[in-house]
């Protein structure tokens, strides 16, 4: 009969823990994702459905999908969502960005 060494014991038992570890993990990311797809996308909001009036010559700037300030065209947090409206639609509802100071 042979007898297992410390050494392989604990390889052994690492090993199995490895496993059961990265099984918890894809679980676990399983999980997130499933639950990140079940929650509702945010919406526009509603200035940007129904404008109150369309003055061409107005100066065009942006606002994100949920953010509370107006930008310029140029401005770093306009990375992930993009709408150009009119400044005078946004400037009852957002406020100018203190980064890229927008017109007032």
């Amino acid at each position: 009969m042979r007898f297992w060494g410390y050494e392989t014991m604990l390889r052994k038992k690492l090993t199995w823990a490895a496993v059961g570890i990265t099984f918890v993990a894809i679980v676990a990311l399983g999980l997130y994702v499933r639950l990140r797809e079940s929650q509702p996308q945010p919406t526009a909001p509603n200035y940007l459905a129904s404008p109150s009036h369309t003055d061409t010559s107005d100066t065009t700037v942006f606002v994100t999908r949920t953010g509370m300030w107006y930008h310029r065209g140029t401005c770093i947090d306009l990375r992930k969502s993009r709408i150009p409206v009119k400044l005078s639609q946004v400037q009852q509802y957002c406020r100018p960005c203190s980064k890229c100071r927008p017109p007032q």
